[in-house]
């Protein structure tokens, strides 16, 4: 007989490290470009100083800091609620299992 198993609830927390994790990945690559520009400003003078440079020079490392702030505290929540939720299911199989027959040696009581 096949058994059915509970399916775990949905974790909100996923898709909050999904989102925030691109944003950091986006961020720390435009703030290792503009740091890169800043050391070796030869390869960016024809250019000129684009907007997201200057983001960079004014709040890169803060907004950096709070995004990996934000990612550490969604970890901690996706894995509590995965904890939570794989206690609740395996409660609820303890809880359906059929107890089996009886240890029964004898038919007299003996303590």
């Amino acid at each position: 007989m096949l058994e059915i198993m509970p399916r775990p609830p949905r974790n909100p927390f996923y898709a909050i490290l999904g989102i925030v994790g691109f944003a950091f990945t986006i961020t720390a690559a435009a703030y290792c470009v503009s740091e890169l520009r800043g050391v070796r400003p030869e390869t960016s003078a024809s250019r000129g100083e684009h907007a997201l440079d200057r983001l960079m020079d004014l709040h890169g490392t803060t907004l950096l800091t709070a995004e990996l702030m934000v990612l550490a505290i969604a970890t901690v929540g996706a894995v509590w609620i995965d904890h939570v939720a794989g206690e609740k299911i395996r409660r609820e199989r303890e809880a359906a299992r059929v107890p089996g027959p009886a240890n029964t040696t004898s038919g007299t009581d003996e303590p």
